[in-house]
């Protein structure tokens, strides 16, 4: 876009002209003094813009880029539909009312954040839709519930944007932070978490999401269920229209998503427990003389886990050990030890190497 063309939001949402308004460009680079004094009547542009910036500033810590990006083009759609005009025009009442507005919610959100120990929440309507932003600020986790039935447990520092009452073909949040969602089951209407990078998609199950902006990676665990997640810049469909897929998560499973560089991978949990549905009691890993398939088999349906070995080099092998007490982990270490042989994790599975038992 030509610099002759640029409008209100393009300035707002400009890094270049920003780090000019705070002046964190370096003394030599005068390009936005020279392009405004070429066009003196550009002098209420960036008035408008600069007003915008100062008021969204003290929001920067608490929401993020992408946050005040998303802020900034609701109050520019905001006066747009107010007051009939043409995308990107701006009247002056209009956009000192939102300007002010942010600036006020910034202000709020700033000294609760330093002085407050309690959680608050804000409502704003966009669209004829009311959306609630619950944030977090005392030290112990707080549950919120949905209009759906489900519940999300969001730690302190943590943020949270829902609707008041869901589509009738959709349920959608946006988490910045951290939080424990159990989703009521609703077959007819996925449940989607947007968390900065990642989105994740569920029926109904009940999973873990780390996605607090200062991280170097976003993670989401499964304790029930199945979740589907896939990085936000793969919402696109493929060539044959289909939606974009990505990692399918069952319990005791991690996605990672990293930061540096981009990248979706697929693990166990730190710490797999024994999945409900097994039915398994701790007593069940008391191994005596038993081949190793069939104690194999037995963590395989009792962690939900897949182990990967070599049956026929294992077959005459047995173990013996009492693990009722040991996590999964522990198990497979001494499992390990006793038959000769070493695992690592690859891909959510437990791959074991063996060069065979005595």
């Amino acid at each position: 876009m030509s610099d002759n063309n640029l409008t209100v939001e393009d300035l707002v949402l400009n890094d270049y002209f920003r780090k000019w308004v705070q002046g964190r460009l370096p003394e030599e680079d005068t390009y936005w003094e020279t392009w405004l004094a070429e066009a003196p009547e550009r002098a209420g542009l960036v008035s408008q813009a600069k007003f915008i910036i100062e008021a969204f500033r003290m929001e920067h810590e608490v929401l993020g880029e992408r946050r005040i990006k998303e802020n900034v083009r609701k109050i520019m759609t905001g006066v747009e539909k107010e007051n009939g005009r043409e995308k990107h025009s701006f009247v002056s009442y209009g956009w000192k009312v939102a300007a002010m507005i942010a600036l006020a919610a910034a202000m709020f959100w700033y000294f609760a954040r330093e002085n407050g120990h309690t959680p608050y929440d804000t409502m704003v309507e966009a669209g004829g839709m009311k959306t609630i932003e619950k944030i977090n600020n005392a030290r112990n986790p707080l549950t919120v519930s949905l209009s759906d039935g489900s519940s999300i447990t969001l730690q302190p520092g943590s943020r949270l944007s829902y609707p008041e009452e869901f589509d009738r073909d959709k349920r959608e949040v946006i988490l910045s932070g951290e939080g424990f969602f159990d989703i009521a089951r609703d077959p007819e209407r996925p449940f989607r978490v947007y968390a900065n990078e990642i989105v994740a998609r569920v029926l109904g199950t009940s999973f873990h999401i780390r996605a607090y902006e200062h991280d170097a990676d976003i993670r989401v665990k499964v304790v029930s269920g199945k979740v589907s997640v896939l990085a936000s810049k793969a919402l696109t469909k493929t060539h044959d229209g289909a939606p974009a897929e990505g990692l399918i998560l069952t319990p005791n499973q991690m996605a990672i998503y990293a930061r540096t560089p981009e990248k979706l991978t697929r693990t166990l949990v730190d710490n797999p427990g024994i999945i409900k549905s097994s039915a398994k009691k701790s007593s069940d890993y008391n191994f005596e003389d038993t081949p190793v398939p069939q104690v194999f088999r037995a963590l395989e349906e009792g962690y939900g886990v897949p182990i990967v070995y070599n049956a026929d080099q294992l077959a005459g092998c047995t173990v013996t050990a009492p693990l009722e007490n040991e996590n999964l982990y522990e198990k497979l270490d001494m499992i390990c030890k006793v038959i000769r042989a070493s695992y690592e994790i690859v891909d959510a599975q437990v791959v074991i190497t063996s060069k065979g038992c005595l």
